[in-house]
């Protein structure tokens, strides 16, 4: 009789869950249906300028802005003369770029640092060695001994990018595993350099200083400015 009672009370709270998730769902559908495709495209635009806004470093009075876009919509007369807007704008958007070009050279400056300890640190590892230009390898695995590349060559290389923390930035094997073809004249000077060091079938493991790799600018969001970076690669075949 208790074991009845019991498998009656899971099967009536189950039943109220399922009717309440039903519920929320059928709410939710209810709600987005009673806005029209405009209005709906609306509101994802406004989305999008917020989205824009924040990742440029923006601080937006909501209020304003909408305000901006109503008076705009209904033609009324606009807070500020266009002349003067004109004229802000190009000072604001100005001093906008001298600030987010000040940060990021102080973030290459600190980043900068941050390399040059980690490899005066790892130049004393015996198994590191140093070019004139400051690039480190290490050898993983001998190749044939033989076959180079030059520095205009078509190789092919597997190979994994990381940071100095250890996250990893690209990879071939993100991209499917396959080796990737690579001309030597178009990639950072690190690859260009080290990766003529190698022999077909030798795997190197290069820690590149920043002046080597993607400079004071960094690459998109992935390298950050002024980064020290780390290739893992092997030498798959010579073109």
């Amino acid at each position: 009789m208790k074991k009845q009672t019991i498998a009656l009370l899971c099967v009536a709270i189950f039943s109220v869950s399922c009717a309440q998730k039903n519920e929320k769902q059928a709410t939710e559908q209810k709600s987005a249906d009673k806005y029209t495709d405009d209005q709906k495209a609306s509101y994802y635009i406004g989305l999008n300028i917020a989205q824009n806004m924040k990742r440029e470093g923006f601080k937006v009075d909501a209020d304003l802005l909408a305000q901006a876009i109503k008076e705009d919509m209904e033609g009324k007369t606009k807070l500020f003369p266009e002349a003067e807007m004109n004229t802000f704008m190009q000072s604001f958007m100005q001093k906008q770029g001298e600030k987010k070009q000040a940060e990021a050279s102080a973030k290459a400056g600190e980043n900068k640092k941050k390399g040059l300890e980690f490899l005066a640190k790892n130049k004393q590892n015996a198994k590191v060695k140093t070019t004139a230009s400051g690039l480190q390898y290490e050898v993983l695995q001998e190749g044939d001994g033989k076959t180079k590349p030059a520095a205009t060559s078509t190789v092919q290389v597997k190979y994994t990018g990381k940071l100095l923390d250890g996250t990893v930035f690209d990879s071939t094997d993100k991209n499917g595993g396959a080796p990737m073809d690579i001309n030597l004249g178009a990639v950072i000077k690190g690859w260009t350099e080290g990766i003529q060091l190698m022999s077909k079938g030798s795997k190197y493991r290069f820690y590149i200083p920043s002046e080597l790799a993607y400079g004071e600018q960094g690459a998109g969001g992935a390298i950050p400015p002024g980064a020290t970076i780390i290739f893992d690669v092997e030498l798959v075949g010579i073109k």
